[in-house]
């Protein structure tokens, strides 16, 4: 097994791991808290950023997570790989108990995403974006799960489905977000979708929204509002790993990580690349 191969495991492992400690969490009575700006927080994101920091800091590369300090970006910025962490992403759907929640682990390597797993401990899904490897699903968790601490690259690749992003020009699908959908989203959609009168949406919470696009049901998810870092990369590198792509708005630009602001710009994530000059004639980008 290469080191590469070695850390992608333990990311891969660390995800796994964690969604035991949320579950356990998610299926009794719970507090929410809330953080400075707002946003709410419990026990299941303490206890999965715990599991996944412990796991991911052996690998001596740098964790940036949201549920963690951050290092000064005098220091992160010469690091050529970092890891990128959001321990459950859709915390406002994990106190709804919808289980649209999920938790993210990307490596970022020269500001870009090479690597996500995407886990959905509640619907037992989860999700590899490996760029040069490329996009799968796996189909249960549980099944992982019965494997550990053994499991091997090879008992997941055995299991999992391989999954494209899919075209479709005439009557593409629109993810959009379940707690999050605001008015200014809305308009870059209507520009996006051109002269198509009745918009295909489907809301989905947390990353499950790249997830859409990786497996072809959408093709495209779009978001105004800023956005964290470690909200997207995951799910970024997923959809990459699937043959979609991903800009940034207003400059129409691929989408930089660890950047000295870890809050990033609205995108358009879109499932066919032959799409971007469309695009950015459609946003005047």
């Amino acid at each position: 097994m290469t080191t590469r191969e070695a850390i992608y495991l333990q990311a891969i492992k660390a995800a796994l791991e964690a969604g035991i400690a949320v579950m356990d969490v998610y299926a009794g009575d719970f507090d929410t808290d809330y953080k400075k700006d707002g946003s709410p927080i419990t026990l299941a994101d303490r206890h999965a950023n715990d599991i996944i920091c412990s796991a991911l800091e052996k690998t001596g590369i740098m964790v940036i997570s949201e549920e963690s300090p951050k290092e000064d970006f005098r220091v992160r910025k010469n690091q050529k790989l970092v890891w990128m962490v959001d321990p459950v992403d859709g915390t406002k759907e994990f106190t709804s108990r919808n289980g649209e929640f999920t938790i993210n682990i990307a490596l970022i390597e020269n500001q870009q995403p090479v690597f996500g797993i995407v886990t959905a401990p509640a619907i037992n899904q989860g999700y590899i974006g490996w760029i040069g490897k490329g996009a799968f699903q796996i189909p249960s968790l549980e099944e992982m799960l019965k494997r550990l601490p053994s499991l091997e690259l090879k008992d997941i690749f055995e299991v999992a489905l391989p999954v494209r992003t899919r075209a479709d020009e005439q009557n593409p699908a629109f993810a959009i977000s379940r707690s999050h959908l605001t008015e200014k989203t809305k308009k870059l959609i209507s520009k996006l979708s051109g002269a198509q009168s009745d918009i295909e949406t489907i809301s989905k919470g947390s990353s499950l929204k790249f997830c859409l696009l990786a497996e072809g049901t959408a093709q495209y998810y779009a978001r105004e509002d800023f956005i964290n870092e470690w909200d997207t990369a995951a799910g970024h590198a997923l959809l990459l790993a699937a043959g979609g792509a991903l800009i940034t708005i207003p400059d129409g630009q691929p989408m930089l990580y660890n950047k000295e602001n870890l809050v990033n710009p609205g995108f358009v994530a879109f499932a066919d690349p032959k799409l971007l000059s469309t695009i950015k004639k459609n946003l005047a980008l």
